[in-house]
């Protein structure tokens, strides 16, 4: 009878050890990409995190520097570069640069860093603005121009000859305009020795006096392009009433021009012009605001004054600028220099008796002075259409 043989266990092969190591290798391939991608998406996501976080902070400095608009930025030369830095709490810094293109318009670059610096978290990303100065645009052909009555005598002088001025940077003078301008002939009056007669030797220019419905348009005195009287009265930086003596530059102890006192209205004086150290105030022009009538003794300023009432201007008073009144401008002592532009409205007090320019005063039409007002009082707007940009 046949001998079974005894089953050899050494000899047989079996598969289930390398089958559990290769299910073994496939899940630790697949935990290992899984770990790989996770760590991919986490790293993709932090850094996408990162880069945002960048842009908004280009776009936060941005914005920063346009609602902050330093006005003395707008009187710098063409192709100066003024730079602003910001530090985040969460650690973002943003560096903005302000660049005067021409004589109206900036470009803004902000470029913010994100995360830490040199580690794998950190994003860099640059954005610019265009934006240009919204200019008011006013109607002023002619040195002084009214709706009521004008009254000249004394020694009084009217020039509509464009005037220039050292140190004011200006263009050549333009053709002259008119000296004095009104609805019809009977708003004038002509009183003393200087202004009687048809030659009218008080007043030059291009004609001398007129009459045009441009002095009687409202519109001349309110309305200024894409602004008007109360988008004007809203951006001014300084109020003032009843009566002002001593209008003067005045500095703060560190030698820095006082913003801040209601009498500083500017220093046009240019000293440069005479050798002298610039003034601190020289490149300060403020847009004053009289909620009612003001009467103003003495001395100098510069800018843009707006008086919902009367003005009167008493003597030994020297102002750069353009001049708005709702009511009327009376004229009367020594000493009184207006260079640039008269607008008086007349329509505040119907009782007014009208403007009257007496005393030893001058009024003197200058294109000059009113750009470099109108410049330097302006608050930017964004460029229309592509105003913003993404740098790389």
């Amino acid at each position: 009878m046949p001998t079974l043989r005894s089953f050899d266990r050494g000899a047989r092969c079996g598969f289930a050890l390398p089958a559990a190591l290769l299910a073994i290798a496939i899940i630790g391939a697949i935990v290992a990409g899984g770990y790989m991608t996770a760590v991919q998406d986490f790293r993709m996501g932090r850094n996408t995190l990162a880069q945002q976080r960048a842009l908004a902070v280009a776009e936060l400095g941005l914005d920063t520097v346009y609602s902050t608009w330093n006005k003395s930025w707008n009187g710098v030369p063409t192709g100066t570069t003024s730079v602003r830095t910001y530090t985040f709490s969460d650690g973002s810094v943003d560096s903005v640069r302000i660049t005067k293109l021409n004589r109206l318009s900036f470009l803004i670059v902000s470029e913010a860093r994100a995360g830490g610096q040199g580690t794998q978290t950190a994003a860099r990303r640059r954005a610019a603005m265009l934006v240009r100065l919204n200019v008011p645009r006013f109607n002023q052909p002619g040195a002084i121009i009214s709706r009521g009555t004008i009254s000249i005598g004394g020694n009084t002088n009217i020039y509509g000859t464009d005037s220039v001025y050292a140190g004011w940077d200006c263009p050549p003078a333009g053709p002259p305009t008119t000296g004095a301008l009104a609805p019809a002939w009977t708003n004038f009056t002509f009183r003393g020795n200087n202004c009687k007669g048809p030659a009218y030797a008080c007043i030059t220019g291009s004609p001398q006096a007129d009459t045009s419905h441009i002095a009687a348009d409202t519109n001349t005195y309110f309305n200024y392009g894409s602004q008007n009287w109360n988008s004007m009265v809203a951006m001014a930086d300084k109020s003032v009433s009843g009566l002002l003596t001593n209008v003067q530059p005045s500095t703060n102890a560190d030698g820095s021009c006082n913003t801040a006192d209601g009498s500083n209205w500017g220093d046009p004086s240019r000293a440069a012009v005479l050798g002298n150290p610039v003034g601190a105030c020289e490149s300060y022009f403020s847009i004053i605001y009289a909620p009612g009538d003001l009467i103003v003794n003495g001395r100098t300023g510069q800018g843009l004054l707006l008086v919902a009432g009367n003005l009167s201007i008493q003597g030994n008073f020297t102002f750069y600028g353009q001049i708005i009144t709702r009511g009327s401008v009376k004229l009367t002592g020594t000493g009184n220099h207006i260079n640039g532009g008269v607008l008086a409205a007349v329509v505040y007090d119907s009782s007014s008796a009208g403007n009257v320019l007496s005393g030893t005063s001058t009024i003197q039409f200058s294109r000059c002075t009113l750009q470099a007002v109108f410049g330097n009082t302006s608050n930017p707007t964004r460029a229309p259409q592509r105003s913003w940009a993404e740098l790389f």
